[in-house]
């Protein structure tokens, strides 16, 4: 990989992961700030807890689109390794969005977007393994990291490249750290769990009249 091709691809990866949609849906649509409510993270997960469903549908897709834009870039302009560095920098900016006061998500969407786009088999056995969790736990969180965990063993038993898989742990070690209040939340069993049937907390905001 060039220096030009490495600097094209990280920054047009981290602006279009700076675009965090669920903090602009829940803006145009509610007029209020996601990082107000719920957990005060702006991913899918809080969105849906307090935006609804419908509104999350439009986080789910903009995060998806800008995941494959920036992959799709890395990708033409250096293969895997492209993809990969890509997917790294999308998610950076997820996390410190610099349109958003670098406040942004944890993600993890995201990055399943780049393991879909990177490695079909790889993404497969991280979501297979995402489910059985969630559905025996309720817990989101505890999902996401078990499904992290998977990636650098896949992801060298698959490539055997070491700077690929030095970059999963990376990737891996940073899903941890920022679920760390999540992990504390585990162990003391105070973990909220995911619901389909809870009603969304944001209401939107009502103009004032003025008397």
């Amino acid at each position: 990989m060039t220096l030009v091709n490495f600097l094209i691809i990280a920054a047009s990866s981290y602006l279009l992961g700076s675009l965090s949609f669920a903090i602009i849906v829940c803006r145009l649509a509610l007029h209020q700030d996601i990082r107000s409510y719920g957990s005060g993270n702006a991913g899918l997960t809080n969105a849906y807890r307090t935006m609804g469903a419908k509104k999350t549908v439009y986080v789910l897709l903009g995060d998806i689109l800008k995941g494959v834009a920036a992959v799709s870039v890395g990708g033409l302009l250096d293969g895997q390794l492209g993809k990969l560095i890509a997917g790294v920098f999308v998610v950076v900016g997820h996390v410190f969005p610099v349109y958003f006061g670098f406040r942004g998500g944890k993600g993890v969407l995201v990055g399943a977007v780049l393991l879909a786009l990177f490695d079909w088999r790889i993404f497969v056995i991280a979501i297979v393994l995402f489910v059985i969790i969630v559905a025996a736990t309720r817990w989101i969180s505890l999902g996401s990291i078990c499904a992290a965990l998977t990636v650098p063993f896949t992801m060298h038993f698959f490539y055997h490249d070491w700077l690929m898989t030095a970059i999963a742990v990376g990737l891996v070690a940073a899903v941890i750290f920022l679920h760390r209040s999540n992990i504390k939340r585990i162990l003391a069993g105070k973990e909220n769990r995911f619901s389909f049937t809870g009603k969304p907390q944001i209401q939107k905001e009502q103009p004032k009249i003025e008397k």
